[in-house]
């Protein structure tokens, strides 16, 4: 299928490598745990900050915690290889964020120690609506995929940004929102009673709000723009996510 240049996704690295260390790159390149598995995988989805500098360590936490958690993992950059390194700089659509989820979700499901049937996605921010994109049918049409992920999460994402509705009413995948009640930058506000209505119509979603968190929970060093670090909620939603894909295989 010729995909529109918005849609071309980004490349992997054809290296599998085995732990995450102190000075490893993520980006892009496919971890996995000691032995033949097949393993559950999970692709993860930065913020609008990307990859690079301190303030986004956080991504590499969380590939590492997931690696020990016994899944395979592939952090997309989505930035970096289309040349800018934030949203500062230029404001990737979420169309193009979905093409590179779909390219991760078939190159994993290629790999023999990967159990295609439990393939997930988890974004931060910007990658969280792409996580709810994903949990509709329509996202994979847009790029004629034919597998889909097993469940996705949206951490401290939204159901709506602006003029983007990020949670369709056809919504057939497992989706998780996680949120925070002071989120100055992306508002819970527009899930409710959305959700409430989607999961008593018998759609597949869930969610969590956290009362006292703000955007950006698990990223320290950025008070001044407003996201307070918190280690508590940090774990929580760590646990909620894994505990959530290991209830869709």
């Amino acid at each position: 299928m010729l995909l529109p240049p918005e849609l071309e996704p980004v490349s992997f690295s054809a290296e599998v490598k085995d732990s995450i260390g102190t000075f490893t790159n993520v980006a892009n390149t496919v971890f996995k745990p000691a032995g033949e598995g097949p393993f559950p995988a999970t692709v993860l989805m930065h913020t609008c900050g990307g990859l690079k500098g301190p303030p986004n360590a956080h991504m590499k936490e969380h590939a590492r915690t997931l690696l020990e958690a016994g899944h395979v993992v592939l952090v997309i950059d989505s930035f970096g290889p289309r040349g800018f390194d934030s949203c500062a700089t230029r404001v990737l659509s979420h169309s193009a964020g979905i093409a590179d989820a779909y390219a991760a979700l078939a190159l994993l499901a290629a790999k023999p120690f990967v159990d295609k049937s439990r393939i997930y996605q988890t974004g931060y921010s910007w990658g969280a609506f792409v996580s709810a994109h994903l949990a509709s049918p329509q996202s994979a049409r847009l790029v004629g995929a034919d597998l889909r992920f097993a469940a996705t999460v949206a951490n401290y994402g939204s159901c709506a940004f602006k003029q983007y509705q990020l949670v369709l009413s056809d919504v057939d995948r497992p989706l998780l929102m996680l949120m925070g009640g002071r989120d100055g930058e992306v508002s819970a506000a527009p899930c409710f009673p959305l959700l409430e209505q989607m999961k008593a119509a018998g759609k597949p979603v869930e969610w969590h709000l956290y009362p006292e968190a703000t955007h950006g929970w698990d990223k320290p060093g950025l008070a001044t723009k407003g996201y307070a670090y918190d280690a508590q909620v940090t774990r929580d939603a760590t646990a909620r996510m894994l505990a959530f894909f290991a209830a869709y295989r």
